[in-house]
C-alpha cells in the first residue's frame, strides 16, 4: 500500500466517509498533493506525469468501490441488526492493493448501481501504448512527516489549519502535507474583527466635539442659563415707586368734615367732566405746545378725534415739550389746591412711562409727577397748590417727557383740563 493510498484511507476514517462530497473532497486533494510532488521533484516529463496520475486515478476508483461496497453491506445489514439474533458479521474488505492497470473511465461506471455514483470523478483514460518511461514511484510522495507523531500520516487531513507560509517545505513529503490541507477546509476560518482605524476614530472625535460646541454655542447664544434680569439688554425698567408727588383721588385727609368736602374726587368715566372744569389745551391749539431739541410734538388724527403725538428722545430738559398755560388760568388757580387731569393714551400696542412737571411763573413750581399710559385712552389727575396773595403777570408750562425710557417712545395727548381750587 502505497503512502498516498495511505494518507486517502487515513483521512477517510476521520471524516463522515458515507458522504460522496466529502469523500470527493478527499480525493481531490490527493490530486493536488501528487501535482505539488511532481511539481517538488521537477519532474517535467509528459509521460511521467500521465503515469503517475493515472496510477493515482486507479488507487481512487480502487478505494471508491470498496467504499461503495461497504455502503451497500451496511445498508442490507441495518434491517437484520434490529431482530433479537445476533446479526452476522459483514465479508472483511479486502485492503491490498489492487494490480494497477488501465483505470476504468467514467463511461464504463456510470451505469453501476449506487446512490452516489454520478458525483465523484475518476479522471479520463490514459493512452498507455507508449513506452514506459522512468517515472515518479508513487511511494516517493508519502502522506506523513517523519517528525510528527500521527502514525498514519494523514492528520493535515482532518486538521484545517495550514502551516505558516514563512516556513519552507524541506521535501516533497514536507509539500505533500501542505496542499491537502488547503484544498480539505469545509469551512472558511473566521476573520478576526478589524480594528478601526486611526481615521475612523479621528472622524468619530471630531464629530463629537462639533456637536458639543455647536450645543454649548446655541446655549450661551440663546441665554438660556441666564437670569431674566440678565436677559434684559434695553434700558432698565424704572421700579415703580410711591412717593409724596403721586396723587391718590382716594386718599383720606385729616382735614375737617367741611374741607374734606371742598377736596376734589376722581373723575367716574361714565359721568365726565363737569361745567367746573376748565379746558387749558385742546389739539386743536398747536401754538401752546412747544417742543424743545429732543422733543417732537405734531397733531395727529386718532381714533376718537385729533391728538397730539409727542415723542422724547432724552430724559432731560431737552426731551420734553411745554404746553402753555393762559395767566388767566393761574389767577383762578393761586390761593388753593388744584386739579389738572390729561386725557392720554400711549401710541403702540406697548404702556409708556412718562413724565410731567409744571413752571407757573411768580407761583413757583410743582414737583415731578410720573404716569403710565396704556393702549386705552384714559385720564389721569393730579393736584397742585399754588399760594395766594401773588398774581402771574405770564403764562405758566406743563413740561412733559413722553419716555422717561429714553428709547424715543411717545404718546397721544387729547387733552388737558384744569378744575380750579377754592
Amino acid at each position: 500500500m502505497s503512502g498516498l493510498e495511505t494518507a486517502i484511507r487515513s483521512a477517510l476514517d476521520r471524516s463522515e466517509r458515507s458522504r460522496a462530497e466529502v469523500r470527493a473532497r478527499i480525493y481531490q486533494s490527493a490530486r493536488q498533493a501528487l501535482e505539488a510532488g511532481l511539481k517538488k521533484q521537477n519532474v517535467n516529463d509528459p509521460e511521467t506525469v500521465a503515469e503517475q496520475r493515472h496510477r493515482l486515478e486507479a488507487t481512487i476508483h480502487a478505494i471508491e468501490q470498496q467504499e461503495r461496497a461497504r455502503l451497500k453491506a451496511e445498508a442490507a445489514v441495518e434491517p437484520v441488526s434490529r431482530a433479537p439474533v445476533p446479526p452476522p458479521t459483514s465479508p472483511p474488505l479486502s485492503t491490498s492493493t489492487p494490480p494497477r492497470g488501465p483505470a476504468p473511465s467514467v463511461s464504463a461506471d456510470a451505469n453501476a448501481p449506487g446512490d452516489d455514483s454520478a458525483s465523484l470523478s475518476f479522471g479520463v483514460d490514459r493512452d498507455h501504448g507508449r513506452p514506459a518511461e522512468p517515472s515518479l514511484d508513487l511511494d516517493d510522495v508519502r502522506a506523513e512527516r517523519h517528525d510528527r507523531a500521527d502514525p498514519a500520516g494523514m492528520s493535515s487531513f482532518a486538521s484545517f489549519s495550514a502551516r505558516p507560509k514563512s516556513a519552507e517545505p524541506e521535501s516533497a513529503e514536507d509539500e505533500y502535507d501542505e496542499e491537502p490541507v488547503r484544498g480539505m477546509r469545509a469551512e472558511p476560518v473566521a476573520k478576526p474583527r478589524r480594528r478601526r482605524g486611526v481615521l475612523s476614530r479621528l472622524l468619530i472625535s471630531v464629530t463629537l466635539l462639533s456637536s458639543i460646541g455647536i450645543a454649548a454655542w446655541w446655549v450661551y447664544s440663546t441665554g438660556l442659563l441666564l437670569s431674566p434680569d440678565q436677559r434684559q439688554t434695553g434700558a432698565p425698567s424704572p421700579t415703580p415707586t410711591v412717593s409724596s408727588e403721586d396723587f391718590n383721588g382716594d386718599q383720606p385727609t385729616d382735614q375737617s368734615g367741611g374741607e374734606a368736602a371742598n377736596e376734589p374726587k376722581t373723575i367716574d368715566p361714565q359721568r365726565g367732566f363737569s361745567n367746573d372744569w376748565i379746558e387749558a389745551f385742546q389739539p386743536g391749539d398747536a401754538s401752546k405746545i412747544k417742543a424743545r431739541p429732543n422733543a417732537t410734538a405734531d397733531v395727529v388724527g386718532a381714533s376718537d378725534g385729533q391728538a397730539v403725538h409727542i415723542v422724547s428722545r432724552s430724559t432731560d430738559m431737552d426731551g420734553t415739550a411745554a404746553i402753555e398755560i393762559a395767566p388767566d388760568l393761574l389767577r383762578q388757580m393761586a390761593g388753593g389746591t388744584s386739579t389738572i387731569a390729561l386725557t392720554v393714551q400711549s401710541f403702540g400696542e406697548k404702556p409708556v412711562q412718562f413724565s410731567l412737571s409744571c413752571a407757573f411763573d411768580r407761583l413757583g413750581d410743582c414737583a415731578r409727577h410720573r404716569f403710565t399710559a396704556n393702549p386705552e385712552k384714559a385720564d389721569l389727575l393730579f393736584r397742585v397748590t399754588l399760594p395766594n396773595g401773588i398774581a402771574p403777570n405770564a403764562p405758566g408750562q406743563l413740561l412733559i417727557n413722553a419716555d422717561i425710557s429714553g428709547q424715543g417712545n411717545g404718546i397721544n395727548l387729547y387733552a388737558v383740563r384744569v378744575l380750579p381750587g377754592k
